[in-house]
Parts: structure tokens; sequence; C-alpha cells
């Protein structure tokens, strides 16, 4: 819904000026911080004066808007001639005397949104700004104290706004000074440091190669060793059992009790073999996740009967099983949880001398659960809680001598539990027992095989947030997928509304994408009831795909956003940004004529908040620089044709580029002239002995950093 401000008639001069107070003011009373309400004032100050100039007059309205969308939109009006060259004009073809097209280039690229209606009754122009994402929410009571403070301010003089005006050019040039001589020494630093880092980071690479043979190797070792073991431990144990059985004759009593031990050694050898196959298989990724629904009640109804000859040598040990309310089926592997679980019992039963060991699990809002074994035995100092989970590692107690374990069980169990999803931990106090936790998702992130359905259920990553697009039409996901697959978020699609709702139960995504055009009217019901997930209070925000006609409607029934067909795959993903508010990833324009300089800078530069571009001459360049209006750019200096000094000398020249941001990236040997020309032309240098040679990423991101559009490795 859209409020109006203020607004302005536009008779003479000093009114043009009071419409640039009045976008300063209303920006600073919306939270625009000091550089955004400088361009807002800007850009309403040059249109107002080319409505007075050029139609002798006009209005200038300021509205905001404070639906699911807060914005401020400025309207500046005239009954003038109208403007014949608007197409010229944003094409930079168009040249006038007077400068008119240029203020119109300028202001485009200070807002958010501008659109220019002309003809020969009047020109229109709209003009939007995004309020800041930490302002506080506009609501209708904001907007009235907002109203009553523009109604009571007194205009001031243009004298003064004049003096203001100089007073913030004046701290531009001083910022702008200081970060050039940031950048000196910047440059001065990276030159002594570079072939250092380049040297590091080759004993780096080496030292991680030998690292990766070396674990390769163990895992190799681990694996076949086991393997070598299986087959004489299984004769020894045999050959015991035969003995013990009296197969060939009867034992003295002294001979009973020594296979008795041969037996008992073999087969805590064999346990230790068999967890080290485990821990192998893990390692080198070749565990299987056999996935199958199974209910928490049966689980502990198979490991109460697995687990009842192990308290035949101790019965002043109680072992209670507790299962929590209302627990759903859990979908993963079964083998692996019991696996984990009968590790916890069997070491609580071992260092239990007498009292209680109680299993329980319960739900977690997280939408997994946990499982918890404590036990009244003798507990594990405070600073051994992490050693335990060390391979190979025991902590010397009084009760090691008579249980001598193998060091691998409880390593095994915490990569078994990352494996399925889960994490696993202790809390103990000497003395008085210990509470092992494992907590794992009710259904395998990895699954498949939705539970009564054969069709794949789309699994997201854990490293990226998701965004579900819901559509009918497999083409529409093929067509903006690619774009997605480099951006920080992962694109999921699901055809229909129930494969979405089922997906919805099992997983949380930072955004919806809805083609409600191709879902029809179910697609409506879908959104007026989107589910809310239990486990958090924000909505997940929707952007709904209608016909152009239906837009409000969407807005009106809780969509975030309302988008129409043809679908184009990055204005969408600048919509999921938008929405989630993600920062806008800034436009990095990188200049070189060697394909493996830019190979490398874009192996160095790959970031999501990064949009990186590519030229590869100097002329290249420019024509892209008007064409995209990059954010910043990496210039190498030696091209064939225009060089980079050319380059950079043609961007000060003009009005729209003189304040670009420029990295001199270059393997050229700078005399003392020419590196105090680039100290007055660019932003920064970062020199290469070579172009093959690769710098840190961090230097780079660095000096981006300076310059505000690094991201936030680089801050």
């Amino acid at each position: 819904m859209s409020n109006r401000l203020s607004s302005i008639t536009l008779r003479n001069e000093r009114d043009v000026v009071q419409a640039r107070q009045r976008a300063r003011e209303i920006a600073a009373l919306l939270g625009f911080d000091n550089q955004e309400q400088i361009r807002l004032a800007t850009a309403t100050s040059e249109m107002a004066r080319n409505a007075y100039r050029y139609a002798r007059g006009g209005k200038v309205s300021f509205d905001v808007e404070i639906g699911r969308t807060q914005v401020l939109e400025i309207t500046v009006s005239d009954t003038g001639p109208g403007i014949d060259n608007l197409t010229e004009i944003f094409e930079g073809r168009y040249h006038s005397a007077t400068g008119m097209g240029l203020g119109i280039v300028g202001t485009k690229r200070l807002m958010d949104t501008f659109a220019i209606t002309s003809s020969p009754g009047g020109t229109v122009v709209k003009m939007g700004k995004d309020l800041p994402f930490a302002a506080p929410a506009l609501t209708h009571a904001r907007l009235k104290d907002v109203n009553d403070k523009i109604n009571s301010k007194t205009p001031e003089s243009p004298y003064e706004e004049i003096d203001r005006q100089n007073r913030e050019l004046l701290n531009t040039l001083q910022e702008l000074r200081a970060r050039q001589e940031e950048l000196a020494l910047l440059n001065r630093e990276l030159e002594d440091t570079n072939r250092g880092v380049v040297a590091l980071y080759a004993e780096l690479d080496e030292r991680a190669d030998y690292l990766r043979r070396a674990s390769d190797l163990k895992t190799s070792f681990l694996s076949n060793i086991s393997h070598e073991f299986r087959t004489p431990l299984n004769s020894i144990m045999s050959l015991a059992r035969i003995l013990l059985d009296r197969l060939d004759g009867d034992l003295t009593g002294d001979q009973e009790t020594q296979v008795g031990f041969i037996l008992e050694s073999a087969k805590t050898l064999s346990e230790m073999v068999n967890d080290l196959l485990d821990l192998a298989k893990v390692e080198a990724g070749k565990v299987r996740i056999r996935v199958k629904t199974f209910e928490v009640m049966e689980l502990f109804s198979a490991l109460k009967g697995m687990l009842k000859p192990l308290l035949a040598d101790n019965s002043s040990v109680d072992l209670v099983f507790s299962e929590g309310a209302n627990l759903p089926p859990m979908r993963t592997d079964e083998g692996k949880v019991s696996q984990i679980l009968r590790n916890f019992i069997s070491n609580a039963i071992k260092f239990t001398p007498q009292g209680e060991i109680k299993i329980c699990a319960e739900l977690r809002g997280s939408g997994s659960v946990l499982f918890e074994v404590t036990d009244t035995g003798i507990g594990i100092p405070a600073e051994h809680l992490e050693t335990v989970f060390q391979e190979f590692s025991q902590i010397e107690n009084p009760l090691q001598e008579r249980y001598r374990g193998t060091g691998l069980g409880l390593p095994l169990c915490r990569k078994m539990a990352l494996l399925l999803g889960g994490k696993v931990w202790v809390k103990s106090e000497l003395g008085r027992g210990s509470s092992f936790f494992v907590e794992l998702p009710i259904v395998y992130k990895g699954e498949a095989d939705v539970a009564g359905s054969r069709e794949e259920m789309p699994a997201p990553e854990f490293s990226r947030p998701t965004v579900l697009l819901i559509a009918p039409e497999a083409q529409t996901f093929s067509l903006i997928d690619p774009a997605f697959k480099t951006s920080e978020f992962q694109l999921i699609h699901v055809e229909s509304l129930e494969r979405a709702e089922t997906w919805l139960q099992r997983h949380q995504p930072r955004a919806v994408v809805l083609d409600i055009e191709g879902l029809g009217n179910p697609g409506w019901d879908f959104l007026r009831f989107f589910p809310k997930p239990e486990d958090t209070s924000e909505q997940i925000p929707v952007i709904a795909v209608t016909a152009p006609r239906d837009s409000n409607q969407a807005l009106d029934s809780g969509a975030a956003l309302g988008i129409s067909k043809p679908l184009e795959a990055r204005s969408l993903l600048q919509d999921v940004r938008r929405v989630t508010r993600q920062e806008k990833p800034k436009k990095l324009l990188l200049v070189d004529d060697n394909d493996l300089s830019l190979y490398i800078l874009r192996e160095l530069l790959d970031r999501p908040w990064l949009s990186l571009m590519e030229a590869h001459n100097g002329q290249e360049a420019l024509d892209m620089i008007d064409r995209e209006q990059p954010d910043a750019v990496i210039l190498d200096l030696v091209m064939p044709g225009m060089g980079g000094f050319e380059v950079l000398q043609k961007l000060r020249d003009q009005e729209q580029t003189r304040h670009l941001p420029v990295i001199v990236y270059t393997s050229k040997m700078l005399t003392g002239e020419e590196k105090k020309r680039l100290t007055d032309l660019a932003a920064g240098l970062i020199a290469k002995s070579e172009v093959t040679t690769s710098l840190s990423p961090q230097s780079l991101l660095s000096s981006l950093a300076r310059m505000d559009i690094a991201g936030p490795e680089g801050k």
C-alpha cells in the first residue's frame, strides 16, 4: 500500500533546492545511512532540475510502500514537450550540448528501480529505493511520526544547501585520499611478502599431498590387515572351542583355564579387527547406508535380548529402557543406530560396578531423535571427555585390568553418527557416572526412497541453504538451475504439491518458488494455507509465478513477491536474494588478454557474493563497463591495442566512471613515474612476477574489502 509523505511544486530554482533537501530529510527519517541519503538527494535534484530547466516547472512527490516490500518511491512529473531520444540516451549514443541525458543515466545507477515515460504532453520519472534491512519496520504509527517531523521541518536556504554539498564533497575527497594511502601501504607490504606467500602455499600443498597419501595408506593397511587377521583368529577360536568341548579327549583343570584364556584373547582381538575394518570402511567412504523404517520401541526390544548375556557376570546392575512418548517411526540405517547404542551400553556395563543403566529416547524440535545412555558408574575425568573419542585411547582406571577394550568403539560411534547426519557427545562426573548422547535425524538426509513410493525425493546439501521450486514442468527447472548451481543456494525441484508437502515435512528451505500459473487453482490454495514449520517463528518467503494480472492477488494471498513468465534465471536468483535478505552479488570485471591469468583470477575470486565478468582487451572492457556497470575492475596494464593506462585515463575522464574502483594486477616492472601515475588513477596495485603465478585469495579479497566489495571473507 502506497502512502504519500510529501510533495513539492517546482516553480523556481529555490523549489529545486527544497526538493533536494526534502529527499535528504525523508531518507534520514526512514533509516538510510549518510551515503544513501546523499544518493537519494542527488537523484531527486537531478530529475527536479531537468523538469524545471526543460519544462519550466513540474512536481516532485515522495511516497512509501509499506507492504511486504518497503520502498521509498520518488516521482518527478512535468507537462513539458517530452524527451524524444530516450532510447539513444540509455544506450549512450545521445550527446547534448547542455548535458541532457547524462543526469538521467547517472540517476538510474543511483536507484534500485527507475522508470521514465515521456510524450509531447509531459514526462514522468518514477524512482525507487528499497528501505534498509536494518531499519525498523515502517508501521502506520511510525509513518505518522515521520509525517509530523517532515511537516514541522523549516526549509533551509539555498546557501545552506550549497554549503552542505561542499562539506560532503570535502569529506568524500578526504576519505578517498585516506584509502589511497592505505592501499599504497598495502601494495608495498604485498610486494615484500608475495614471494614468501607463494613459497608457503607450495610447501602447504606438498604437505597436504603427503598427508593424503599417508591417510590412504593407513586406510588401505587397516583394511588389508583386518581381512588377513580374520582367518587365523577364526581358526584359533574354533580350535579352542573343540578343546573346551572335549571332542579329542579330556583336559586337566589347568589346561581348561589356559584354553579359556586363549579363547577370550582371540575374541578380544577379533573385536578389534572388526572395529578396525568398520573404521577403515568409514574413512574410505565405502560404508553402505541401508535405509529402512523402524520403531524405536522395536529397536529397544532387540537390544534387550542382545545385551542380556553381558549382565550375567554383573547381577548388581539394572538395565532400564525408557521410550519417549509419541516417537515417530525413524527412517535411517537401523543396524548402525543399533551398533552405536550397543557400544554405549556395553561400555556402561563394563564400567558400572553397581547401580543402574538407563537408555531413553526423546523427540527433538529439529526433526531428530535424541538417544541417551546414562550410568551410575565410575565416570570420566573432565580433561578426558574428548580423549575417549580418539582412536586407541583408553583411560586408566581400576576396572581397566578386568575389561580391556580396543579404544576404537567410541571413535567408530562418532563417525557413524556423522555418516547418518547426527552427532555424538558425552557428559560425565568422576565417581558419579556418565551420559552418552547421540542425536540422529528422523529421516536420513541422503534418503532417496520415500516411504510408500519409489520416486526419488531430492535431498538438500548440508553446506548450502535450499530453495524449493514447485513446478509441474521439468523444463522450468532445467532453465534456471545452472544459475543456482554457482550461487550460494541449492535449487530443489518437485513436480507436484503432494511431493512438496512431503518434502517440507522433512526439510526447511530458505525460500519457495511456486509456479501457480502451471499448477492452477490448487496452487492458489497451497499459497493461502502454506505450511509453517513448527521449529521456526519466521515465515518462509514464497515467490509466486503468476500471470501478470494476478501479481497483486498473489501478494494478498501471502506471497512475498509476485513474478511472471518467462522466468529468467539471473533475475530469479536476485529475487530470491531480495526476499531472503541476502546481499546482492557485486559485479567484478576482470580485464586481461592472457587466458591463464583470467583463469587464475577466477579461481582465486570464486565466491557466491561476487559476480565475475571478463574482457580480453581495453576496448572490450570499456564497452562492458558502459553496458554492465560493474562495482569494481581488476585490470592488466600490458594488452594489445588499448593498454591499461589508456583504459584508466578514459575511465577517469568520464563522469559516470570517474570513481569506479580499479585494481591494477600486472607483471610489468613499473618506473617511478608510472607508479606515481597509477597512484592518481587506480585504487590499488598488485604485482605478479609472472602471469601464471597464483596469489593468495586472501590478498585479493583484502584489497577488494577496502573497496567494500569483498564479502564476508575479506572483511
